[in-house]
């Protein structure tokens, strides 16, 4: 039996397009100078309301996967040395 212990807030359906695409393009073999120019000619903004810039793919990309890790970690229960004391 696992435990999933984490409660992190999930994405909003723009981020998630934006990770999820951010990793294609990647896989594809662009950089983030270049996923970025693909967001913009989309008329793409960042979660600001921004035009992207390099920095922002990066950003997406690196906070995106942390977030996949954390909500994905489960744990083993353990339970250790129980003492029943009676008063």
């Amino acid at each position: 039996m696992e435990t999933n212990l984490n409660f992190y807030p999930k994405y909003n359906s723009h981020q998630t397009y934006l990770f999820n695409k951010s990793i294609e393009l990647q896989k594809s073999g662009l950089g983030y100078r270049r996923i970025s120019k693909w967001f913009n000619e989309n008329n793409l903004l960042n979660i600001k309301g921004k035009e992207f810039k390099p920095h922002h793919v990066s950003s997406v990309l690196k906070k995106g996967k942390i977030r996949y890790e954390r909500n994905t970690r489960t744990f083993q229960p353990q339970i250790e040395n129980l003492e029943l004391e009676i008063k």
